[in-house]
């Protein structure tokens, strides 16, 4: 989710008595941890203590009283494994529950949906990738009800197999992966919005919502979610709660820590004998919120909403990093101006890694004027990497004084956009969504989190950049409300130096060690150790809750230190009880199911209607009524595309050719045997795998039969040109995954190069692929159904392809006008350096089919060609290509794309190497 500063809320009672003293702890020296415990204890006669204290045993982080950091890493990644036996008598017990689920045994496919689903996104951390990368569980319970997950946890305690909850998997610290194995809990299918109150601004609904859809279905009522992740459109509501902290909204809001903040959560036990289903309201929820699923499964929250703004997104252009921060503050402090979020970047990171010029500044005829005319003694006109710039989203009202305090500062204000009408909204250049776009462009970007508090935030700023060079760290702030103050998360970029991975790693700890060391608490983004993030601290009460929810130690494990310790992380507890008596058990009298399940009946309702799956969109928020999702992006409306979670999905463009094909089949054969052979490739897909056809190129390049009537072509430049331009609108919808499915062997060889321009372009895993190319592999199925003579020279209307036209289209077949073609270049000696055709990369000539065969055909029509084989073909052509669907959809894109070069050019790269 977020994964921004939670400091940004949890400080809200204790910021106001801050202590005037830097020496905060380092990296874990006794000293520092001295100075925090003894801080601790000195402050706690104070009423400001007081407040900070009762945070603490709430889980909301106090600047102040938290314990130092510790570097280590726990022993949680050692634990021992769920055993095998253990888990497949899960599998078979819940299965006999009427549970879905996936186990790794089931096959290929499952085994690949296992692993896409043990993944968030921790690798934004040099830390975190080796360590976590790897780590699969053995079995995935696709829950669509609380029944369900009742159900799935009693299982487990049963069998004892660790469970780790998983919502749309957008964390950034390995919050959704099972470090022992067992189960993943994915929480998408309890995607039901249970009720909207319109009078008093509050909603309840499944944890598997998307925020985005809450939002949609809050501004029907005229109200709007109060704080959301930038991973708004994928990220569940459960998974914000349990594993996010902050977000958007946070400068009028604070944070998911504070009271208030989320008022109440259904949670799941993972209890002896029968799992129970508690209600948590007021700071009860405190235990579960942001507690990585170690405390129990969130089935269902109840948020507050606030009222709607028609917002407008302001961007304002500074020549320094001190004016666009003090001009953020001012916006902040300005009491008449509503806003929603301001966000600051340093030079060049907007220009660089945002697409400024064309998505944050206005273009055009509205285009700003960078000269030196406004008397900015022209710094700004130097190139968009010299320009700070400050990103604020406010109500309509407030625009002109932000203009104003624009122009006071010394910046430009660059452009006002509604933000319906914005190309991207805000919420997306923020938050972790930055360290995100620069991670697509350059792979050795990491990131920081931390909190320059109110009273002295621009001082801290200044202190940070006279330590570090732009080369080593660049900021980004988000500003946010501290306990009704303004002050700044900072999420600032880093490239640590180092000559090899673990020296720059060290220098990593280093710089978060520095930060600490000087009066700037860090949120360590590094670690997948709960109270090792600092958002979290853990008391005793708290882990007394957690051995009664989950005695057996089963949820989420090697997450919370605490636990794996038997030992609190912080020594104070709320002197009027934690959790005392005042969360209640869920009435689950209504609900049958046996004597392992406890649920209730509003939640067992919402089985019949949820989805767990890609297959089936919501109509309506309100009916619950679902209607199929094609997999035919013209059958989309633009607010599918708005909406859905497009981070797998994948596109394919079909390339195909209408040209000669000899006097026994249509012009039209490549394009027909494409279209057949994708569409049952795509009904063959499994459920959960996004992939979406375009619309089919049907003409392509086909200058080789241009001697033949009838033949359509595109010239080579004119295709390239529009390969690439529908491969920039797959990009721009956000979709990294571009299939080129080619039928003609007149594209590949461009295809090809068009399929490296969208890597270098638009860093996209563009994969292409032959429609008939698994039929001559070598061992394929269909290797020995024609001689070796025919799979090498009958590449164009030969047996092969009048196989496939009789099993797909027998009517347009004319078996009495089919012949044996032979291809000219099958008369010369096969070790002739000189070929007239030859397959792949052996030397060959510029040949024209009238060059191979006056009919402008080859190969053996008459006397090799069936609709027997060609069934036999068809089938394996749509295995391979389902097969390959399925892989470049589980794959991970940054994985597979390759570093930035080791020995890059000196000169302009001209922003396209990735």
């Amino acid at each position: 989710a977020s994964s921004a500063a939670s400091a940004a809320s949890s400080a809200a009672s204790a910021a106001s008595a801050a202590s005037s003293d830097g020496g905060r702890g380092g990296s874990g020296d006794s000293a520092s941890s001295r100075h925090v415990r003894s801080s601790r204890r000195s402050i706690s006669a104070t009423p400001a203590a007081a407040s900070a204290v009762r945070s603490a045993a709430h889980g909301r982080r106090s600047l102040h009283t938290r314990p130092a950091p510790r570097r280590a890493q726990s022993r949680a990644l050692h634990g021992e494994r769920a055993s095998a036996a253990a888990v497949a008598a899960y599998v078979e017990d819940l299965r006999g529950s009427g549970v879905k689920v996936l186990a790794g045994g089931d096959g290929p496919n499952e085994a690949r949906e296992i692993a896409r689903r043990s993944r968030d996104f921790f690798w934004y951390s040099p830390l975190l990738k080796p360590q976590l990368t790897g780590r699969v569980a053995d079995a995935l319970v696709l829950a669509t009800s609380e029944a369900d997950v009742v159900a799935s946890l009693a299982a487990a305690v049963r069998h004892r197999v660790f469970v780790t909850t998983r919502g749309a998997g957008t964390g950034n610290y390995g919050q959704a992966v099972p470090l022992r194995g067992g189960v993943v809990l994915d929480m998408s299918g309890l995607d039901k919005i249970e009720s909207i109150d319109a009078e008093a601004g509050t909603i309840r609904c499944g944890a598997g919502v998307k925020l985005c859809d809450l939002e949609d279905h809050a501004r029907q009522h005229g109200w709007e979610l109060r704080q959301h992740p930038s991973t708004r459109r994928t990220a569940s509501v459960g998974g914000f709660v349990a594993g996010g902290s902050t977000g958007h909204g946070a400068l009028l809001h604070g944070g998911l820590s504070e009271d208030g903040a989320v008022l109440g959560l259904r949670v799941v036990t993972a209890e002896d004998q029968t799992p129970r289903v508690l209600e948590l309201s007021g700071r009860d929820v405190f235990p579960v919120v942001h507690a990585y699923g170690t405390n129990g499964v969130i089935t269902s929250v109840e948020l507050p909403l606030a009222r709607a703004q028609a917002w407008s997104d302001v961007t304002a252009a500074f020549p320094s990093l001190d004016a666009a921060a003090a001009f953020a503050l001012d916006v902040a402090n300005a009491p008449a101006v509503v806003k929603r979020g301001i966000s600051v970047f340093q030079a060049p990171i907007a220009h660089k890694y945002l697409e400024a010029d064309a998505l944050m500044h206005a273009t055009g005829a509205d285009a700003p004027q960078w000269d030196s005319a406004h008397g900015r003694d022209g710094a700004m006109a130097a190139g968009g990497d010299a320009r700070h710039v400050a990103m604020v989203q406010c109500s309509p009202p407030g625009v002109g004084p932000v203009e104003r305090l624009c122009a006071e500062h010394g910046g430009l204000t660059t452009r006002v956009v509604k933000a319906t009408e914005a190309p991207r909204p805000m919420y997306e250049f923020g938050w972790n969504h930055t360290t995100l776009h620069a991670l697509r462009a350059d792979k050795s970007v990491t990131y920081l989190q931390c909190v320059l508090e109110p009273s002295s935030a621009l001082g801290l700023l200044r202190r940070v950049s006279g330590e570090f060079d732009p080369s080593e760290l660049l900021q980004h702030l988000e500003v946010v409300n501290f306990g009704g103050r303004a002050g700044f998360a900072s999420l600032a970029l880093l490239w640590p130096k180092g000559e090899t991975g673990e020296a720059a790693n060290q220098r990593l700890r280093e710089i978060l060690s520095w930060h600490e060391a000087n009066g700037i608490p860090v949120f360590d983004p590094h670690t997948h150790v709960l109270e090792d993030g600092g958002m979290k601290v853990t008391d005793w009460a708290q882990l007394g809750f957690k051995r009664r929810v989950d005695p057996h130690g089963l949820l989420n494990p090697g997450k919370m230190r605490a636990w794996e310790e038997q030992s609190a992380t912080a020594d104070t507890s709320d002197p009027r009880g934690a959790f005392a008596a005042s969360y209640r058990i869920a009435d689950t009298s209504a609900v049958g199911g046996g004597p392992n399940v406890a649920t209730s009946a509003t939640a067992a309702d919402a089985s019949s209607t949820a989805a767990d799956s890609f297959g089936t969109h919501a109509s309506s928020p309100d009916s619950g009524r679902r209607r199929p999702r094609s997999r035919l992006w013209g059958e989309w409306s633009t607010a599918d595309f708005a909406e859905a979670d497009l981070s797998q999905a994948v596109a394919v463009l079909p390339l195909g050719a209408v040209e000669a094909h000899g006097p026994h089949l249509p012009l039209g054969v490549d394009a027909m045997h494409n279209a057949d052979l994708l569409h049952r490739a795509l009904a063959a897909l499994p459920e959960e795998a996004l992939v979406l056809a375009m619309p089919p190129l049907d003409v392509g390049v086909s200058c080789e039969h241009a001697g033949f009537a009838g033949t359509l072509e595109l010239s080579a430049e004119t295709a390239a040109a529009a390969w690439c331009e529908l491969g920039a609108c797959v990009a721009r919808v956000g979709i990294r995954k571009l299939v080129l499915y080619n039928s003609h062997g007149g594209n590949h060889a461009l295809a090809e190069v068009v399929a490296r321009r969208l890597r270098k372009r638009h860093g996209m895993l563009t994969v292409l692929a032959m429609n008939l190319g698994a039929s001559m592999a070598p061992g394929s199925a269909c290797a020995n159904l024609f001689p070796e003579d025919e799979m090498r020279y009958g590449l164009h209307g030969g047996a092969l392809e009048t196989s496939l036209m009789l099993h797909l289209r027998p009517q347009l077949v004319s078996t009495s006008a089919a012949k044996d073609f032979a291809s000219r270049a099958a008369e010369q000696p096969k070790d002739a350096a000189l070929q007239l055709h030859a397959p792949g990369f052996a030397t060959k000539t510029g040949w024209l089919s009238q060059d191979l065969n006056a009919h402008g055909v080859v190969g053996a029509a008459a006397t090799l060609s069936s609709a027997e084989k060609g069934a036999t073909l068809a089938r394996e052509c749509v295995e391979s290509l389902r097969k390959l669907l399925v892989e470049v959809h589980a794959a991970d894109v940054d994985e597979l794309l390759s570093e930035r070069p080791l020995f890059p050019p000196q000169g302009d790269a001209g922003g396209e190497l990735r």
